[in-house]
């Protein structure tokens, strides 16, 4: 790597990674569109970032950041430079190798690399990145221009599921319109990416749905999730952060009566508020596993019923968002309709 490209840019230091601040790197990639220099432009985003901070802490939230940064560094110390642009977001400058195939084959080797980095503290918490790129002067002349196309890919990639990198392209890329990744809309639409990448990357359903079931809890950060047959508790999760393991199987006769017919599905926000009268039975098994809110939806399809998908919070109150409650729906509906042309049943899993 030519390191005098840099050098006659100011340079600042990110003081909790150590690598370039944002505007020094935004500087080096203006200097080198205007001097016709080649290079690739990498827009990074750690995975799911704001549950870690949520779940575990701000320095534990600083702990992943400076991790993902020493390892950055470490990939890219001869053939780039490596920038924080902001909270968990990264931003690196390589310069020479812009061919799609040489480009290509370094993101696929940054991919593997992150898809096994933990930190050993906490090892519940698992690091991983998506990753948008352009090329200069292929895809723009003007910073402005590439860091669009950049957050294009970045974006396409969270639309994908995460934890993989995209590299720009028009005729696949230019009428993409990024959504803030506050937006709801555009964490459905993630969410619901995510449960069909699941099950159509899965070597089997068997294995596709205790991965859907640990995205609910780490990613929703709820308590307990199950997926309940006629008789048995058959997958289960509890999420690290829960304070209750208290995890039982449901009765399917305690359920069924309270399904709303019309969407297929029942829940509680608040078990506590319900009058012991009114599903008594159900209610006390509730209790008895220190369940504060649930929430139950059918895994059926064309009149087949298997059992059900159940989320559970045991820590808090949790009000049940339509937003929410609709991408466990898909997800119930999604596992069913694999059963249903596989023609299996959850048990013969």
């Amino acid at each position: 790597m030519n390191s005098s490209l840099i050098e006659k840019i100011e340079q600042k230091f990110d003081p909790l990674t150590g690598v370039y601040e944002r505007f020094t790197i935004e500087n080096l990639a203006k200097k080198l569109l205007a001097e016709n220099y080649p290079f690739v432009l990498f827009l990074i985003d750690g995975d799911n970032f704001k549950n870690v901070n949520d779940g575990y802490g701000h320095a534990v939230g600083d702990l992943v950041i400076k991790t993902i940064a020493e390892n950055l560094q470490a990939f890219f110390q001869n053939i780039g430079f490596v920038g924080r642009f902001g909270g968990d977001e990264f931003m690196v400058i390589m310069p020479d190798v812009v061919d799609y195939d040489s480009v290509w084959n370094i993101c696929h080797n940054l991919h593997v690399t992150f898809s096994s980095l933990s930190i050993p503290e906490y090892p519940s918490i698992s690091i991983t990145l998506t990753l948008g790129l352009s090329r200069a002067p292929k895809d723009g002349i003007a910073y402005d221009e590439l860091f669009a196309k950049a957050d294009k890919a970045l974006y396409r990639g969270k639309q994908k599921g995460r934890s993989c990198f995209i590299i720009y392209l028009n005729e696949k890329h230019k009428d993409i319109k990024v959504l803030s990744s506050d937006s709801p809309i555009a964490n459905s639409m993630q969410r619901h990416n995510q449960i069909f990448t699941f099950l159509s990357e899965s070597k089997s359903l068997k294995e596709a749905i205790p991965a859907i079931l640990s995205f609910f809890t780490t990613g929703m950060m709820i308590d307990h999730m199950a997926v309940q047959g006629q008789r048995e508790m058959l997958f289960s999760e509890i999420y690290s952060l829960s304070k209750s393991r208290n995890f039982s199987y449901i009765d399917t006769a305690l359920i069924s009566p309270n399904i709303d017919p019309s969407t297929g599905i029942f829940h509680i926000n608040e078990v506590q508020q319900v009058p012991k009268s009114v599903m008594q039975d159900l209610i006390k098994n509730l209790e008895k596993q220190q369940i504060f809110s649930i929430f139950f939806a059918e895994i059926s399809y064309a009149g087949k019923f298997y059992g059900y998908l159940r989320a559970d919070a045991t820590s808090t109150l949790r009000i049940w968002q339509h937003c929410d409650m609709n991408l466990l729906l898909t997800a119930a509906k999604a596992i069913a309709m694999v059963l249903f042309f596989q023609g299996k049943t959850l048990e013969e899993l």
